[in-house]
């Protein structure tokens, strides 16, 4: 037929997804794609709203999700409005996930010091009240010795502490270390030596913590880790003191990325007690002993020095 009608039959390409370099990264893209959703499921039974990359839980204000009706309730408003003149009020638009990611915590407010001092002296000089008798009270709205805020206590002089204990027991300080056998760390302070790097999973994070703990201490290590259930706890006033910013919680598994800061993460006690975990499991993997404490972890650091000590050279870690 091609040599009847003088023509000849060839094939060429139609369209450039149907190349054979373009079939061979659409292939790729959805295998990485698919990878993805394994470790990122969207079904999951998890119902809270969150980043399913990052693991960022959302905050109570955010309605992202609600996107379509807050749209509608614009629209509406704008009904009769000129439309050089309408404004979008930041009120009305839709929260993201990333306009709270971190959140300010605004102080109660307290009476002015100064002013309730003031007032007394008024009252002391045109009522009954004598100055005398208004300068027996501190004339504060919380009483400073104690307190450095409202409901906050000050912050224990640890260091004079430790001059005072070392001039006590000054005749039983050693000149020079002992070779040491056995190294009980503070996993609390632990935490905060090893550095993050963007891009790295949660489970190599883990697994840094365990390299780092038997390069430097070896593995004949107890690690003691403050534990951060939910419930009351004596460090919770130096939680409130250190939370000036409330940070959004993080749902992970060992395979998701780490993005953000480090301090901010850490700064959520949910978050650091299912890193803590990840880590526990990596050092018992190295041979290494390890306590999670209920709470605070400075008894059973003690408790633990103690113990090792008395089978074997032993040196606490950490503060």
């Amino acid at each position: 037929m091609q040599e009847f009608t003088n023509l000849s039959y060839t094939t060429s390409e139609q369209h450039k997804d149907l190349t054979e370099a373009r079939m061979k990264r659409d292939n790729a893209d959805v295998e990485e794609i698919s990878s993805k959703l394994v470790v990122w499921s969207p079904f999951s039974s998890d119902l809270s709203l969150r980043n399913i990359a990052t693991g960022v839980v959302a905050e109570e204000g955010v309605n992202v999700h609600e996107y379509e009706s807050i749209g509608h309730k614009i629209m509406h408003k704008m009904i009769g409005q000129p439309a050089f003149t309408f404004t979008f009020r930041r009120k009305d638009k839709a929260i993201t996930l990333g306009q709270t990611s971190a959140i300010r915590v605004a102080p109660d407010r307290t009476i002015d010091s100064a002013l309730l001092f003031q007032r007394f002296l008024v009252v002391s000089q045109t009522g009954e009240l004598a100055l005398e008798e208004v300068m027996h009270y501190e004339l504060s709205p919380f009483l400073p010795a104690l307190f450095e805020a409202r409901d906050i206590f000050r912050k224990a002089d640890k260091p004079q502490l430790a001059h005072a204990i070392c001039d006590h027991a000054s005749d039983a300080i050693l000149q020079s270390v002992l070779e040491t056998e056995c190294h009980v760390l503070d996993g609390g302070s632990l935490l905060h030596q090893v550095p993050w790097k963007h891009g790295q999973n949660y489970g190599v994070i883990a697994q840094s913590y365990a390299d780092f703990t038997v390069r430097h201490y070896g593995s004949a290590t107890t690690v003691v880790f403050d534990g951060y259930e939910e419930g009351p706890s004596i460090k919770d006033n130096t939680h409130q003191r250190r939370g000036h910013n409330s940070h959004p919680i993080v749902h992970f598994t060992a395979d998701t990325e780490f993005s953000g800061k480090k301090e901010e993460f850490l700064s959520k006690d949910v978050n650091k007690q299912t890193l803590i975990k990840m880590i526990i499991a990596e050092l018992r993997r190295s041979d290494c002993d390890i306590v999670n404490a209920p709470g605070d972890a400075d008894v059973d650091i003690v408790k633990a020095a103690v113990r090792a000590s008395l089978v074997r050279e032993s040196r606490k870690m950490g503060h």
